[in-house]
C-alpha cells in the first residue's frame, strides 16, 4: 500500500515533517489498481494554506480518511479563490479520463508563502538550497508517486522554462529531447517534452498557471499527441 512506502520515503528523504501536503487527490485514488492512475497533475509548491500540515500528517489523515480530497475542498470554496481548484478538477474529464483516479501533487514538496519566496524557506528549514530541496522532492516523485502509478500523461502547470516552476523542474530533471511547443500564443503557451523515469517514456504537458490562466485543451491535447506519435515511432508500437 502506498501510506507506507509514502511515509517511509518521506522520512528517509528528510521531507516528513516540512509543511505541506504530498497530494490533493483523495487517497482513495490510491485504492484503485496501479494501472487506472494514468494521469499526474503538478504544481509547483503549496502556498502558506499548508502551514497546518505536514507531508508525513497529510498522509496519515489520507489514510485515516481516504474521500477527502483537498481539490474539491478548494472548489468548494476552501481555497477561497475557487478558480484553480475548478480548473484542477475538470482537467482529467476533458483530457479523457477520471477526476476520481487522477494523481495531483507538486513538484517541490515545502509550502511557502509565494513561488519567489521557497528559494529562502528552503534554506530556513535547514536545506542548503532550493536544488536540494528539489531534488529530494524528485526522489519522492519518482519512488512513490510514479512507482504506484502507469501514467499516460503528465501535466504541469506553471510553465516558466527561466526560473524554477513545475515545468522547468521536471524538464530539467527527467526531460528527453527537444521541446514541442502546440500553442505559442502568451495566454495559452502550451509545449511538451518526453520524460524518461525509470525508463518508462512519459509524454509532459506543459501549461501557464491556471490559477490566472485557463488552459486550452485543444492545445494540450495537439501537444500531448506529438510526444505519443514520437513514443510510437522510438518504440515501434
Amino acid at each position: 500500500m502506498i501510506y507506507e512506502v509514502a511515509r517511509t520515503a518521506l522520512k528517509s528523504l528528510g521531507l516528513a515533517h516540512l509543511n505541506a501536503r504530498p497530494y490533493d487527490n483523495a487517497f482513495s485514488v490510491f485504492h484503485l489498481d496501479k494501472a487506472e492512475r494514468k494521469f499526474v497533475v503538478v504544481g509547483f509548491n503549496g502556498s502558506d494554506a499548508d502551514l497546518d500540515w505536514t507531508n508525513i500528517g497529510a498522509i496519515e489523515h489520507g489514510y485515516k480518511n481516504p474521500d477527502d480530497s483537498n481539490v474539491l475542498n478548494g472548489a468548494n470554496g476552501g481555497w477561497l479563490s475557487t478558480t484553480l481548484p475548478k480548473r484542477l478538477k475538470d482537467l482529467p474529464e476533458a483530457l479523457g479520463f477520471s477526476f476520481n483516479s487522477t494523481i495531483y501533487t507538486n513538484a517541490i514538496l515545502l509550502c511557502s508563502k509565494d513561488a519567489k519566496s521557497v528559494k529562502s524557506k528552503a534554506k530556513m528549514v535547514g536545506f542548503e538550497s532550493v536544488d536540494e530541496l528539489v531534488e529530494k522532492s524528485l526522489d519522492f516523485f519518482k519512488q512513490v508517486t510514479l512507482a504506484k502509478s502507469e501514467p499516460e500523461l503528465i501535466l504541469c502547470y506553471g510553465n516558466s522554462m527561466t526560473d524554477l516552476s513545475a515545468a522547468s523542474i521536471i524538464y530539467n530533471r527527467f526531460g528527453e529531447g527537444q521541446i514541442y511547443e502546440s500553442n505559442d500564443n502568451v495566454y495559452y503557451k502550451t509545449f511538451s517534452f518526453l520524460s524518461k523515469i525509470e525508463g518508462r517514456l512519459i509524454p509532459v504537458v506543459c501549461v501557464r498557471h491556471m490559477s490566472r490562466f485557463k488552459p486550452c485543451y485543444e492545445s494540450i491535447r495537439a501537444a500531448w499527441k506529438y510526444q505519443k506519435d514520437k513514443i510510437s515511432a522510438l518504440t515501434g508500437c
